[in-house]
């Protein structure tokens, strides 16, 4: 694993309501960071919809982070944490920089590989019957 760097391994078991969770917050950040990314405003709308998922995601993790540690869960920590960064810097009216909308798209990137293999996973399981 490089510095700063979640890895999806195959093996990792995440419970369904951590990869919900990473999935919402994966999407509503990855259109915030598409927007900040290239100077473009980011919506009032968005804005809500973002600080909702960073709520949620931190309600998750409190409910998980004492029982189990998997990558998909540390992925969500850095994503939430990413995420309460820039509602931070909204909430007193300063500038995100490009860099760290980059950032959370990067951590979206990495979610969406992990949410695509426990996605890929769960539907080999049930075609095998395991």
């Amino acid at each position: 694993m490089r510095h700063g760097q979640v890895v999806c391994h195959e093996g990792a078991v995440s419970p369904p309501e951590v990869v919900t969770a990473l999935n919402a917050l994966y999407i509503l950040s990855s259109a915030a960071a598409q927007r900040g990314a290239y100077g473009l405003e980011v919506r009032d709308a968005q804005w809500r919809a973002l600080s909702r998922g960073t709520q949620d995601a931190k309600a998750i993790l409190d409910l998980h982070l004492a029982h189990c540690e998997t990558y998909v869960i540390e992925l969500l920590r850095q994503l939430t944490t990413m995420c309460e960064g820039i509602l931070d810097r909204h909430a007193t009216s300063q500038e995100c920089p490009s860099a760290i909308w980059r950032e959370v798209g990067r951590l979206g990137r990495e979610a969406y590989e992990c949410i695509d293999l426990v996605v890929r996973r769960s539907d080999k399981k049930r075609m095998t019957g395991d």
